[in-house]
């Protein structure tokens, strides 16, 4: 049974870091070519978040259409609609993760209930954090010193990367984010995160081209390298989880900017068992005559998309 999210908006929540950390605020950071550098590293501090540098791209941005029946339709994205939806092995990403034959079975039943890389079983509907990798990048204040470096997104996806030298606590009890300690090789930072929960998502999208990126075990073990150039971030990370997966999972690098200088971080807050019978109560099974269904596409310009396959669409 596939379901459809219908005028749904999901928010997330959690105690900020910021503030408890705005006094390990050093000097102004001196700068090596284009890239801040502080106490001989690259700086990371500032707000970051995900489309083209020096743009107001911090909060998603925003699309309403009211339906005939006097609904609202609410669409995240822009990108929403401009091409067809995704819904089989055909269109899906090359690079999912490598689960092992006995797995792959429970993520294929997982994935049948998903419409627009949608579905109920994701964790994130019950207010759970997003964990690592999904949750590492995204809208992110950065505050760095010698110690530790704080990553805070205003919600529950909050972290602390060590990077005094010490090691994984030995009595490590696995939670959403894990423990993340940090090291420089040369002006990268890498990143060892362990201890993480079974209780996340490895990722998906909005297009449904990831429906396989769903379920780990807690023996995940998850190594990020974050590498500044100017005003831009770029992320490379590899998942490895042996429990479930054939060969360590190597995510194609992600980056993040620079946000313009009026733009902030904004937190939010997800009331858990409120939330999540708000969000379950939203979902429908599809109707075959919904246009983004009828049309195979996902958002409410896809009235726009005339998919090959079905040309007499409207």
């Amino acid at each position: 049974m596939q379901y459809l999210l219908s005028r749904r908006l999901l928010v997330f929540g959690g105690i900020s870091l910021l503030a408890a950390l705005f006094s390990i605020f050093l000097r102004p950071a001196a700068s090596q070519g284009n890239t801040p550098m502080k106490d001989g590293h690259p700086d990371f501090t500032g707000y970051w978040v995900p489309g083209p540098a020096g743009q107001n791209f911090g909060q998603a941005a925003q699309q309403f259409e009211r339906d005939a029946d006097g609904s609202l339709l609410f669409d995240f994205s822009l990108d929403q609609g401009k091409e067809p939806l995704c819904e089989s092995d055909d269109c899906q990403a090359p690079n999912q993760p490598p689960y092992k034959p006995d797995v792959m079975p429970k993520v294929r039943e997982i994935a049948k209930t998903e419409f627009a890389g949608t579905t109920p079983l994701d964790p994130i509907t019950q207010c759970k954090p997003g964990g690592v990798p999904r949750a590492a990048l995204g809208n992110v204040q950065i505050v760095q010193s010698p110690q530790v470096i704080a990553m805070v997104h205003g919600d529950y996806s909050d972290r602390l990367i060590y990077t005094d030298g010490r090691p994984h606590p030995a009595d490590l009890e696995p939670s959403y984010m894990g423990d993340s300690i940090g090291r420089w090789e040369g002006n990268t930072l890498v990143v060892d995160v362990a201890g993480l929960n079974d209780d996340t998502w490895l990722g998906g999208s909005l297009d449904g081209k990831n429906i396989y990126t769903s379920i780990h075990s807690d023996k995940e073990h998850v190594v990020e390298r974050w590498t500044r150039r100017g005003n831009e971030i770029t992320v490379e990370t590899t998942v490895d989880d042996p429990a479930m997966f054939t060969k360590p999972w190597v995510i194609a690098p992600r980056k993040i900017h620079l946000a313009a200088p009026d733009d902030y971080l904004i937190s939010y807050f997800c009331d858990g068992a409120e939330t999540t019978q708000l969000n379950r109560s939203h979902f429908v099974k599809p109707n075959p005559e919904d246009r983004d269904y009828k049309n195979k596409c996902n958002g409410h310009r896809c009235g726009a998309i005339v998919p090959n396959a079905n040309p007499t669409a409207k």
